[in-house]
């Protein structure tokens, strides 16, 4: 489900709402449900956000405790999110910044972009100090964008950029001594990066969304005879393509996958 889909379901549910507040309670604050919560709080400024589960708060919250009482209960893992800022209890841990000579330490397409695998495994797993996201269509989208840089975890820098662009500053050094995580929803992107000269070595296939047209070759990846016909050509430049939705999942050739899913 989208940030999108999810922000039409707080809408139904909006509307039939007879309570005098309306709460909205995710379960981490850069999951998918906390980044559609912000995006809707945008156009109704009387709903409250809060995020970060804990079996603790739900038995506070079953027995009828008050929520600002339950959260005060369970501070150390959530906080309530405003459009100023997050309140999370707990510090963020200190991110190794060491430098690499290519800036780019990980190239991820993920239909979601940043989200909560991103944002608490990927992006420490990889100990990146800045996320690009590169995106010809969010760059034109002021919701969208709010929306990510609500994401982006705590020290870390966040570019958003159109393919084009990100090209441009790659090629000239902009980014030295950085270390990036490059995510974008679709392959085309880094195709008009490669032919704008960027290399890549490597390129990780999180999660790209069932389309008209598309069939599925994983759980969480369906391509299009487009992704595909783009896939063979980074593929045959002798990038690695490769499936892995979390850090610690196996890698699986995303070629053979293509191929047993035909």
């Amino acid at each position: 489900m989208s940030v999108d889909d999810v922000v039409q379901q707080y809408q139904q549910i909006y509307d039939k709402n007879t309570q005098s507040e309306f709460i909205i309670i995710a379960n981490i604050t850069n999951g998918t449900p906390a980044n559609a919560a912000n995006i809707f709080k945008g156009t109704h400024p009387d709903v409250k956000i809060y995020a970060g589960l804990s079996l603790m708060l739900i038995l506070a919250l079953a027995t009828g405790t008050p929520i600002d009482e339950a959260f005060k209960q369970s501070l150390a893992m959530s906080g309530l999110i405003t459009n100023e800022r997050k309140v999370p209890a707990s510090s963020k841990e200190n991110i190794d910044k060491t430098s690499t000579v290519d800036p780019l330490v990980n190239v991820r397409i993920d239909a979601r972009l940043i989200h909560g695998q991103v944002a608490t495994m990927w992006t420490r797993s990889v100990n990146a100090t800045r996320i690009m996201i590169v995106d010809d269509q969010v760059v034109q989208s002021n919701v969208q964008k709010m929306t990510l840089k609500t994401a982006v975890p705590g020290g870390i820098h966040l570019s958003i950029l159109t393919a084009k662009g990100a090209a441009e500053r790659i090629n000239a050094g902009k980014y030295a001594g950085q270390r990036v995580f490059l995510i974008v929803r679709n392959p085309q992107m880094l195709k008009i990066m490669q032919s704008a000269g960027v290399k890549f070595k490597n390129i990780n296939v999180g999660n790209m969304s069932m389309s008209e047209g598309a069939k599925q070759i994983a759980k969480s990846v369906a391509v299009t005879p487009d992704d595909i016909e783009t896939f063979n050509a980074l593929s045959k430049s002798g990038i690695h393509l490769y499936h892995q939705m979390v850090p610690n999942d196996h890698q699986e050739d995303l070629m053979t996958l293509i191929t047993e899913g035909k």
